[in-house]
């Protein structure tokens, strides 16, 4: 296997549910997964402690540095601006901007991320609004979609902002241009809302965007198209419910064929399929829009999913996708 470029990724260590201890366990892993990644943990100095855990080979690819505050999971934009100086998230943030960092993760709160992204970061050429983009997972393929939950309220220039970044990121994330589809509750030309049906002609007059028209929530897990376009409230809520729905399935499925001969013989491939739709398999979004590769992780997510996050940073930083993403954007002002 070719030897990666070597990339250092910043993480907000305080940012989960979980707390330090799914971060450092999630570090783990994506540090195993990727022998050219090091890490630059921001944490406060009573918590570096938890570093203990670390396998030695793997602790001399981590660095440290002191944060004073941390900011709490539901704290808003407003105020983490005026209290987020100092946090972990600023730290890690400013480690970015610096270029000690090629990425930075945090699965603290969207809106705080999003602020002091703008703030510290700014934002590329025409991006008035940075929107979240993740993968959601179908049989086939994964199918990325954006706004995630960055932005509740946009208008059609939004929308097709957000077609525009989720168009040059596909392509550098997937090699090959995709097929763009608006979320709405029907595909026939007249449904949805008005910003909707406003949105769906801006980007179908957009040079260079493949765009299939509308698709429902059930077409999204059909992969009918490869980049789904929605505000951050309905992205939200169909991935969330996305996730849900996973883990019912298979909790419901493990109930039934508990101790049956029939749960013997399919145990191998329910494994494989949990491991295809696992939301932890598919955690980490890019904030697409601003100065700098930020990934948003769940704040819920498992060691894995927190692993995941981290890989996908590094693949991004090594794409130099934010620079790619300015370059292209600028070629459309």
């Amino acid at each position: 296997m070719a030897k990666l470029d070597e990339v250092r990724v910043a993480v907000d260590a305080m940012g989960g549910d979980g707390g330090i201890a799914t971060v450092i366990s999630g570090i783990g892993l994506a540090m195993q997964a990727d022998p050219s990644l090091h890490i630059i943990l921001a944490a406060p100095r009573s918590e570096l402690e938890a570093l203990g855990t670390v396998d030695k080979t793997l602790r001399a690819r981590i660095e440290t540095v002191e944060a004073e505050t941390v900011l709490a999971p539901g704290i808003n934009a407003a105020r983490a601006i005026r209290r987020g100086q100092g946090s972990s998230m600023w730290v890690a943030l400013e480690l970015v901007r610096s270029g000690a960092a090629g990425a930075m993760v945090s699965g603290g709160s969207t809106g705080a991320l999003m602020a002091l992204s703008r703030q510290l970061l700014g934002t590329l050429p025409g991006v008035e609004r940075p929107a979240l983009m993740g993968a959601i997972p179908t049989i086939d393929k994964p199918v990325w979609m954006l706004d995630l939950g960055a932005n509740v309220n946009v208008d059609a220039r939004r929308l097709l902002e957000f077609a525009q970044i989720g168009h040059v990121a596909c392509k550098v994330l997937q090699g090959a241009a995709p097929r763009i589809g608006l979320l709405n509750v029907g595909t026939e030309p007249g449904k949805g809302p008005d910003v909707v049906r406003e949105a769906a002609r801006l980007i179908a007059e957009e040079p260079g965007l493949d765009f299939a028209g509308f698709v429902e929530a059930d077409q999204v897990f059909n992969a009918t198209v490869d980049l789904v376009v929605c505000d951050g409230f309905a992205g939200n809520v169909l991935l969330k419910g996305a996730e849900g729905a996973v883990r019912l399935l298979f909790s419901s499925l493990r109930d039934a064929l508990k101790g049956s001969l029939g749960g013997w013989i399919v145990k191998k491939r329910m494994r494989h399929l949990h491991d295809m739709l696992d939301p932890a398999r598919h955690n980490g979004a890019p904030m697409l829009g601003v100065r700098g590769t930020v990934i948003k992780s769940h704040g819920n997510t498992c060691n894995k999913g927190f692993a995941r996050a981290i890989n996908l940073g590094a693949l991004q930083a090594r794409h130099n996708l934010v620079a790619q993403l300015e370059s292209q954007l600028w070629a459309s002002y």
